[in-house]
Formats: structure tokens, sequence, C-alpha cells
């Protein structure tokens, strides 16, 4: 009789996983808290302006929801076939129950739906997936070029806790590589080399997004994706100063991407910990230690109780939709994609 095989046991076991991001969490805020005088940090946040902070904390969520699903849907739509926005509204707003946990949990959840939902090869979802991430860092780099001017015409550099030439030589970098790949997609010309370096095969189903998107898609794509990006670090400005951390705008938007980024890093149990430490690493110097100290206590707490109420919200008639997934048949949505392509010149 031949012997079953045995199941490869997983590197780091489940448990773990759920609950070293709790231990991290708790021992940075035992760091940051333990000899902390607590009465002042509660007069910190009762001096703050909690309705601004509240305000400041909802907005980008709910931007960003709402984007996101418009994105997705136009990007499915563009390089797939049909995509319902309402019904991935309230499927993505469900989901921000998962990301009240884990960013990279709910980032999956949402592309195990898409998958599911339309029968999407995972080759062009992650393509597409692709697509609007570069799309997204390009504009990002764009926005930041003329707000890292105004922190130099402003004599801001010099107390900026990050080095400026890297970053001036990432900006520089992703312009150069923006022109560069839209030169390649658009006029097919190879001036840096990306075709033989990344792309071997631009008809694969991987690049499918970069090869038919058209000059307009771009611009549509980047038309959701900037004022989502400003709206969030705006709203980020206005939450350090309602709890009296003055940081200067324009160092705010150059330098809060980095914040949120560790911030956001999934070591930590909802960005409890890792939020203290970013914002005391580069905006230490801007607000007292109990003011920073309770920002970076509301941050995380408003951000779950806004992704609570937004997925409890969402839940019913997101249930209704997710009981249909197992009805679809596997073959049939990738045929209908297929037949709408084919009205599309590449």
């Amino acid at each position: 009789m031949a012997e079953s095989p045995v199941e490869k046991q997983p590197l780091i076991p489940g448990w773990a996983k759920r609950v070293i991001p709790i231990l991290v969490s708790v021992l940075i805020l035992y760091y940051y808290f333990h000899d902390r005088n607590w009465h002042e940090l509660l007069d910190a946040t009762r001096q703050a302006r909690l309705w601004l902070a509240l305000l400041a904390a909802a907005t980008p969520q709910l931007v960003m929801w709402f984007t996101t699903v418009l994105l997705t849907e136009w990007t499915m739509v563009w390089f797939h076939g049909p995509f319902s926005f309402w019904k991935y509204f309230w499927v993505r707003g469900a989901i921000f129950i998962l990301q009240m946990i884990n960013n990279p949990l709910a980032a999956g959840g949402s592309l195990l739906y898409i998958q599911r939902k339309t029968g999407i090869g995972w080759a062009r979802l992650l393509g597409i997936m692709g697509f609007r991430f570069q799309l997204a860092i390009w504009g990002f780099s764009v926005l930041m070029i003329p707000a890292t001017l105004a922190m130099h015409y402003y004599g801001m550099t010099e107390a900026v806790k990050i080095n400026m030439r890297i970053w001036w030589a990432f900006l520089i970098s992703q312009v150069i590589f923006l022109i560069g790949s839209w030169i390649f997609w658009h006029h097919k010309l190879d001036i840096t080399l990306l075709g033989k370096v990344v792309v071997r095969d631009r008809e694969s189903e991987f690049w499918r997004a970069f090869n038919m998107a058209t000059p307009k898609e771009w611009l549509l794509t980047w038309a959701v994706i900037l004022p989502q990006i400003l709206i969030a670090l705006v709203s980020y400005y206005f939450l350090a100063r309602a709890f009296e951390v003055n940081v200067p705008f324009w160092e705010c938007l150059v330098v809060m991407p980095l914040v949120l980024m560790i911030a956001n890093l999934p070591i930590a149990f909802g960005g409890f910990g890792t939020t203290t430490v970013a914002w005391f690493a580069f905006f230490g110097d801007y607000g007292s230690e109990e003011n920073i100290a309770a920002l970076t206590l509301f941050i995380p707490t408003a951000r779950a109780v806004i992704r609570a109420v937004i997925g409890l919200v969402s839940l019913q008639p997101a249930f209704r939709d997710l009981t249909t997934l197992s009805l679809l048949s596997p073959n049939g949505a990738d045929e209908v994609a297929d037949a709408a392509m084919e009205t599309k010149e590449p």
C-alpha cells in the first residue's frame, strides 16, 4: 500500500501568527507607557479637539472605501469583464473588519472575493493589482516633488528626519521610470530597457492591464488615486493639530507616508505600538510627549472603531452576495469576460 504523503508543516504555526502581533504591540506599548503619567495623558486627551480628530480619522477611511471600489470596478471592466460596483461596495465594507486586525489579511480577502466572483485567472488579477499599485507609486512620486521643493523653500530640510538625497533619488528614479514606461506601453519604444529586463512577454496575462490600458485609462486611474492619497495625508495633518502636535504642513505631506508605512507593519496588532514608534521617531520634536502618546493611542483606536462600524453596516448586504459565490460556474465568468474584451482594441 502506498503511503500517503506527509503534509508539510508551516514554518510558523497558526497560533503563533495570531499571538506574535499582539505580543509585539504589548511590548512596544509597555516600553513607551509603563512610566507615563496617566493623569497628564488623560489631560492631553481631554484638551484635544476630539471632533476634529474624529473627522480627520474617519474621512480617509470613507474616501478609501469608495475609491477602492470604484477603481476596482473600472479596472475589472477595462481589462477583464463586467463587475458590480454595489455588490463589491458592501463586501469591501465588510472586509474592513479584517483590516482592523491585519492589512495583508484584508487585501487577501479582497483578492479572493474578486477571483471567485469573476473567475479571473490569478496572473491577470495580480497584473491588474500591479498596474494600480505602480500607477499609485508614480502618482505619489509626482505629487511629492512640489511638496519636497516647498520644504526646501521654507528651510525645513535640515530638521526633517529623513535622508533628503535618498528621498530625491527615489522621486527622480520613479519619474524616469514613469516616462520610460509611458513610452514603452503607449509608443512601443523601449528607451529604459524595460522590455529586456522586466517585461519579457508583453502579451502575457500578467501584463494584460499595462498592455491594454489606454492613456485615458492611466489618467482616470490617477484621477481616483491621487485625491485619495492627498486627502489621507492632509487628514493626518489635521489629526496631529487636533492633539497640538504641530508638524509643519509640507513636512507632514512628505514624511507621513514613511510614518504610515511603519505604523501599518503587520508585525503589530492593528497598528498599536508601531504607530507610537513611528510618530516619536519622526515627529517627536513637534509636541509634548503626553500629546504624542495620546495621539498615537487615539489613531489606531479610532481607526478600529470606524472600520468596525463600516464593517457591521456592510455585513448583511455583503453576506447575501457572498452566499452566491458557490453557485457561480467556474468557467462562465471567463467566457463572459473574453466575449466582452473582443470588442476592445489593445
